[in-house]
């Protein structure tokens, strides 16, 4: 009985102080408080208008929140290294905007990987871009990314570097 009186007062004190920023709260009297459940008094507040912004922030917030991976990117030649299509499938060439994703999270080389078709968002020291996964690399390290000569250009540009640091998720 303690605690729930505790949450009572809480609530009251809490539609008390918003009265100003929202003007139009039910705001219990002391009999109502006295008799009335902690579930009944916060159907009867309405949701301070500061909370809601508060809570759509929260939301948007946990949608980008998705886990940022770091690697190293190299370059490839679709059209001379493995042939015109990727592992995942669809036909791709040295101006694609395709990544092929390291052996460690692509998985099972023989099959389609569960990232075939994903979108990533790269980084590098020169800009980032907006590819999809389409292929496999066998011979780079969890994080790392194998980027078509388009892709390689626009995020790390040199290609006599031929290796950079990058950071990528999943969009």
């Amino acid at each position: 009985m303690v605690r729930v009186l505790s949450v009572v007062g809480l609530l009251f004190s809490v539609a008390i102080a918003s009265t100003a920023a929202a003007p139009t709260l039910n705001t219990p009297t002391t009999e109502e408080l006295a008799s009335s459940s902690a579930e009944t008094l916060v159907q009867n507040i309405q949701v301070i208008p500061d909370m809601q912004d508060y809570q759509l922030e929260k939301r948007q917030l946990e949608k980008r929140g998705k886990k940022t991976y770091k690697g190293r990117a190299t370059w490839f030649s679709p059209a001379r290294e493995g042939g015109d299509r990727g592992a995942c499938g669809p036909k791709e060439n040295d101006n694609s905007l395709i990544v092929a994703l390291n052996k460690s999270q692509y998985g099972n080389m023989s099959k389609k990987s569960k990232w075939c078709g994903k979108k990533l968002r790269v980084k590098g020291p020169k800009g980032s871009i907006t590819v999809t996964v389409n292929d496999a690399c066998p011979g780079c390290k969890y994080g790392d990314l194998d980027l078509t000569p388009r892709v390689f250009k626009k995020i790390v540009g040199d290609f006599d570097i031929g290796v950079a640091k990058i950071s990528w998720s999943e969009l």
